[in-house]
């Protein structure tokens, strides 16, 4: 059985990986959309792209350019802070954003129905051609209403003018420090973690709002480098990986990450510790150029006498549960066992870490 179609599957957002973030439209999953209290102000085609969600935003837009609709992105937008854009004058305009990589725990999505061409690095897209073509993904933007001088996006609790404090507490936690609640209220213990954090990173001197969050932000990228499971990929062929672990006595199961030869990717980004985490690979097989189909994926080696097993589907999946996984659609397969002692820990996998599926499909 082969569990993946490497060719058309991408990790990082698709649909079961991820959390959606709310707007305030009906708890609709698109961005809200506001005006700004100063709109007549702006210049008739001046589009404000702005951010009062807890988190650092990338947002990719797409608007008019030379007679077509062109997607472009990346722009990075912080909590409480706007982009504009000068889209033509009552022209089509489409936007979608996703929470920036260095926060903890999964992508966040802001997003509408509109599938057009992103890409994981900057990019710009044509509409005349396939995505596939042009070697990019897809992702739902959201159509915005020409008229509209302000797109903001928001979460369920709306931070408001509060959300550049929000957004400081965030990534407090995301660098490990204490923030009980990242509820943008200003106090003093949000003051004095600040402080702290600072004078750890010997971050001196009277900062504005914006120097602030780069040291933050830089703190966490650093951070992400050491915590969760990295996955390495030092075989032959690309590999599919799939994590699974306990959150509140509860497991859970996800897949699948593609990693290409040479390549890493980080399939789960908190920390390990009590969290019993297991992880599950497949290994791509390449055609035979006699060939009609590709061999079946090999799978991950078992180290453990009696392996754990956890539920894997054949396309994108998140799994709540490690029984009765036939019953519900999904296979059971065995897991790997993570050290989850500490923070974090790195992976290789290496060729003699898969094995071809036995002829009954069963693992082995």
């Amino acid at each position: 059985m082969k569990f993946a179609s490497s060719r058309s599957l991408r990790s990082a957002l698709i649909s079961g990986f991820i959390l959606i973030g709310s707007s305030a439209i009906a708890a609709a999953q698109t961005p809200a959309a506001t005006s700004a209290p100063d709109a007549d102000l702006f210049p008739s085609n001046q589009w404000n792209i702005c951010n009062e969600t807890s988190y650092v935003l990338r947002v990719a837009s797409a608007l008019l350019e030379n007679g077509k609709t062109t997607p472009r992105g990346w722009d990075s937008v912080r909590p409480g802070a706007c982009l504009t854009k000068t889209p033509p004058p009552g022209s089509e305009r489409y936007v979608y954003a996703e929470s920036e990589s260095f926060h903890t725990g999964r992508v966040r999505e802001w997003k509408g129905s509109v599938k057009l061409c992103v890409s994981d690095i900057d990019f710009k897209a044509d509409t005349s051609m396939s995505c596939k073509l042009q070697d990019l993904d897809t992702r739902a933007y959201l159509k915005v209403d020409p008229q509209e001088k302000t797109t903001t996006f928001i979460e369920p609790d709306n931070f408001g003018d509060n959300a550049d404090t929000a957004g400081l507490q965030r990534l407090l936690q995301d660098n490990g420090y204490k923030i009980s609640r990242v509820d943008g209220i200003p106090g003093r213990r949000t003051s004095r973690t600040l402080t702290t954090f600072l004078k750890d990173q010997e971050v001196t001197g009277t900062l504005s709002t914006g120097q602030k969050f780069e040291a933050l932000i830089k703190g966490a990228k650093e951070a992400q480098a050491s915590i969760g499971l990295t996955l390495c990929n030092k075989s032959a062929q690309t590999i599919w990986s799939a994590i699974a672990y306990q959150s509140e006595g509860e497991w859970e199961s996800r897949g699948w990450w593609p990693i290409e030869k040479d390549a890493c990717a980080k399939p789960f980004s908190n920390t390990l510790e009590n969290t019993n985490a297991h992880f599950f690979a497949l290994q791509e097989q390449p055609k035979p150029e006699d060939a009609e189909t590709a061999p079946k994926d090999k799978l991950l080696r078992t180290i453990a006498a009696k392996p754990r097993q956890f539920c894997v589907a054949e396309g994108v999946f998140s799994a709540i549960g490690d029984e009765y996984c036939a019953d519900r659609g999904y296979r059971p397969v065995s897991f790997r066992p993570l050290p989850t002692e500490g923070a974090g820990t790195t992976v290789n996998l290496t060729d003699a870490d898969f094995v071809k599926p036995s002829a009954s499909g069963l693992r082995r």
